[in-house]
């Protein structure tokens, strides 16, 4: 299922036994654009406060009722290391979040999910047997987590080969393997109108300082692409047409047929 990550923002964090607070934001990995964590405000308008979830935790996603349930307990979030909001997200404190959560690190087994539908669930990737006390993290911490947040980069522009088309609007993400699998492209200073979306391995570069994206395809191409017109449409038929119009290798696996 891919859903704007927009529209996630607001949505009700339920635990086990009630609910926990709103979804702000995500954070997502800018190697791998895997979403590595749910920013979750548990405080109030009077007094904020903000937490880390892991998609991990995640047990469904109900776009109707606006709610992201998870396998924790009221009282396992309240105790929940909490985040300082002034300061960029660190390898210790996720070392601390992961240890209290009993999550395996994902900065060491790294799960790469651009394979989507041929990959595992995230859960099955991440659950995997903490390592061991003898391993040495000293490089781990010292490590940059390459966190980035999906509002960050909303309205970054995009240039084709041969110039610009337009800014980043939205992200689309894969709720079921937590990866932001397309973002969306509003061209309305150049193809009034017009909203298309192109994959994250499309890119060519990024520029974070100048908030530039580089893809490898010319305005043309983009201007001919499958318009984008919800995310309700993103079907295997609408992906199959886009995929084919880009003449680009498919995420997924298709089925063989049958002798």
């Amino acid at each position: 299922m891919q859903t704007v990550i927009q529209d996630i923002h607001g949505y009700s964090v339920q635990a086990t036994d009630g609910e926990v607070g709103k979804v702000e934001t995500l954070y997502f990995d800018e190697e791998t654009w895997a979403v590595r964590y749910l920013v979750v405000n548990v405080g109030n308008w009077l007094l904020p406060d903000q937490i880390l979830l892991s998609p991990v935790a995640v047990t469904d996603v109900d776009r109707e009722e606006e709610t992201i349930s998870v396998a924790l307990t009221k009282e396992q979030v309240k105790n929940s290391p909490h985040m300082d909001t002034k300061r960029p997200v660190s390898r210790q404190y996720e070392i601390t979040l992961h240890d209290y959560y009993n999550w395996s690190p994902y900065w060491v087994h790294a799960p790469t999910y651009s394979d989507g539908l041929t990959a595992p669930r995230t859960a099955a990737l991440e659950r995997r047997p903490k390592p061991t006390q003898t391993e040495d993290f000293t490089h781990v911490e010292e490590s940059d987590p390459h966190l980035r947040s999906s509002d960050e980069v909303e309205g970054y522009h995009i240039n084709a080969v041969d110039g610009d088309i337009g800014h980043i609007e939205k992200f689309l993400v894969d709720t079921q393997f937590w990866f932001i699998r397309y973002f969306v492209i509003d061209t309305r200073n150049w193809l009034p109108g017009k909203e298309v979306i192109v994959s994250p391995n499309w890119i060519e570069n990024i520029n974070w300082v100048d908030r530039e994206v580089s893809v490898e395809m010319t305005q043309e191409m983009i201007k001919s692409s499958p318009e984008y017109e919800g995310e309700e449409m993103v079907n295997r038929e609408y992906e199959r047409r886009l995929y084919d119009h880009y003449q680009a290798v498919v995420y997924w696996k298709e089925a063989q047929p049958t002798s």
